[in-house]
């Protein structure tokens, strides 16, 4: 648990962006000064809110999708949370130009108080199944997440539906088809004769 003061406190109604983010679009977060990772107590702050946004290292982003970033900035013991929209304009290159604009809330975090939890209780929280631990080698196209459960892709060819194998039944044979497309032709044949006949009679 973690208690803090706010300061400096601007609303997100005080902040006129031309532009805000889409409904459940997750914000980059981006934390700035060495007390995250020298200073014990700021790195479990850094922890707490990488666990309340539930972010995750990405290897891969896709730039079209970003549209927000919280920043959080240590210095002096205290934390500058501010909160930008971004805009992707043309940069000439592959890499577009990236602009921030202010979007609220705006404020100052001093951490006050603080109640950790017990050195085995927060050992038992963090451990980490005996798959995940082990980092044993997988298989082509198969993965394990975090709980220790293993997925897996598969990769087909392009499917011809005509080629399918049905259940063998009379009627589905080709051979049946082809008969009745015999049958067909050799009754159209005779009612051909039969109106050449008529007109020859006439």
């Amino acid at each position: 648990m973690y208690e803090f003061g706010l300061s400096k406190i601007k609303p997100s109604i005080s902040f006129k962006p031309s532009k805000t983010p889409s409904i459940c679009n997750q914000p980059l977060l981006l934390f700035q000064g060495d007390a995250f990772e020298t200073d014990t107590k700021m790195s479990e702050v850094k922890s707490l809110f990488l666990d309340m946004y539930s972010h995750q290292a990405q290897k891969k982003l896709n730039l079209a999708g970003v549209e927000h970033v919280i920043v959080l900035t240590a210095h002096g013991g205290k934390i500058a949370f501010r909160h930008y929209g971004i805009a992707l304009k043309k940069s000439g290159g592959k890499v577009p130009r990236i602009e921030l604009e202010e979007l609220g809330p705006s404020f100052d975090m001093e951490l006050r108080r603080e109640r950790l939890p017990a050195a085995e209780l927060a050992k038992e929280a963090n451990k980490m199944p005996k798959q995940v631990q082990k980092q044993a080698k997988m298989k082509k196209n198969l993965e394990r997440n975090a709980l220790g459960e293993t997925t897996g892709r598969v990769h087909m060819q392009k499917q011809t539906f005509d080629e399918f194998q049905t259940r063998k039944m009379k009627g589905l044979k080709r051979g049946r088809d082809k008969a009745l497309e015999a049958k067909a032709e050799g009754e159209q044949a005779k009612r051909t004769r039969l109106d050449s006949d008529d007109a020859d009679e006439s």
